[in-house]
């Protein structure tokens, strides 16, 4: 009797320790998040890349590279999450809020193709070029987001000169 109340003792004070460990989808999107931070991405929460002027709600993840000249920003969004917005050159792909120069025409056909499955939207405001992703996937898929942002931000720098 004595060691099941030691037992039942143990397991009280355990358990709410085993609350704290993460759970292996928590577990790989701090990896993905780390990762991007030691490639300087800025991971934020951010509203649906479809979302109208009066949705407010921040519900997707946007990883974002920073603008390195403040005079190249652009602002533009390329989504493939809803029907709404329209059309664009690039298949499955529709513009909201505004569309980008069509001197982005061919970086936007390369980067669009090699884009991860889960990058439902490609976004350019004030604080820089970003990807909203549903954060599936593999920690190299962290990797290839920012070598594609590079590219658009470079292509930003080209086109401001």
């Amino acid at each position: 009797m004595t060691w099941l109340l030691i037992v039942f003792g143990v397991a009280l004070v355990i358990s709410p320790l085993m609350w704290l460990k993460q759970s292996p989808q928590q577990h790989r999107i701090t990896g993905f998040r780390r990762q991007a931070n030691s490639l300087s991405l800025q991971v934020c929460l951010h509203r649906r890349p479809d979302a109208r002027v009066d949705e407010l709600r921040l519900e997707s993840v946007c990883y974002r590279l920073p603008w390195r000249d403040k005079a190249c920003r652009q602002d533009w969004i390329l989504q493939r999450c809803s029907q709404r917005g329209w059309e664009s050159p690039y298949p499955a792909w529709r513009w909201m809020a505004d569309q980008a120069d069509s001197q982005w025409g061919s970086a936007l056909d390369e980067v669009l193709l090699q884009m991860p499955v889960g990058v439902s939207a490609v976004i350019a405001d004030g604080n820089g070029i970003g990807v909203i992703w549903d954060e599936r996937g593999e920690t190299e898929d962290v990797t290839v987001i920012y070598q594609l942002l590079l590219l658009l931000r470079q292509k930003a720098e080209e086109i401001c000169l």
